[in-house]
């Protein structure tokens, strides 16, 4: 691909569709280092500042409201590998932190991120620790700071904004880790690992003391992490 497009490339130009296709209409590649050139090389070229970053919360959230039309489209593992690169490459989660971006439109979209769970995690047999789905809300709250501990003590105060979306997120949180799949609720227990809300350790625990006997005591551990938010 010529380099000096690449440099040129605005990834908030796109359309809806055309950020879906993007990201997940690509061979599948194997291999150390080819999974380096791809997540490394070609897209960390279009993780430069968009133009306009509300589109970009715009298109994330149009391809949440459309994983499970997404889902017939593409393969399990070009979604996968198309969503390391959205939010773990290009980092699309950070603009949910940005005050400049209307609020309404962050919020909004966080929600839609309740849909890919309901409507093909919840569907999955496979092991979701395999899969980004795992990773989800842990690469989306990096980008948010203060981490857990410094807020959650005091050491530091989150902003109205950032406690709005901080709301949101537990809320749609609460969503998934209700849903009847072990694989949505592990990974809504992984996002409350990375997470503070009032509300976590009486969310967590309630989880906890009604499947307890569903988890071995290292998972059990684990989930206590979770409440605590302290996963690593």
């Amino acid at each position: 691909m010529d380099e000096f497009w690449i440099n040129d490339f605005d990834l908030s130009t796109l359309t809806p569709a055309q950020f879906s296709t993007f990201f997940f209409d690509r061979p599948i590649v194997e291999g150390v280092h080819a999974t380096h050139k791809l997540f490394l090389g070609e897209f960390e070229a279009f993780a430069i500042s968009p133009s306009n970053p509300a589109v970009m919360v715009a298109n994330v959230q149009a391809m949440c409201r459309n994983f499970s039309e997404l889902a017939t489209i593409y393969s399990s593992e070009q979604l996968d590998q198309g969503l390391w690169a959205v939010f773990a490459t290009v980092r699309c989660g950070q603009y949910l932190f940005d005050p400049a971006i209307d609020s309404r439109l962050r919020v909004d979209c966080v929600e839609s991120m309740y849909l890919p769970f309901r409507d093909v995690v919840a569907l999955r047999t496979a092991n979701v620790k395999e899969s980004f789905y795992w990773m989800w809300w842990d690469e989306i709250l990096h980008d948010l700071y203060p981490v857990p501990k410094e807020y959650k003590y005091g050491y530091l105060t989150l902003t109205n904004d950032q406690s709005q979306m901080v709301e949101t997120i537990f809320q749609t949180l609460s969503k998934i880790l209700a849903l009847d799949h072990l694989g949505c609720q592990i990974c809504a227990l992984h996002g409350l690992g990375h997470l503070y809300h009032p509300s976590s350790e009486k969310l967590a625990q309630g989880y906890l003391d009604e499947h307890r006997g569903e988890f071995s005591a290292e998972d059990v551990k684990w989930i206590e992490d979770c409440r605590d938010s302290t996963v690593q």
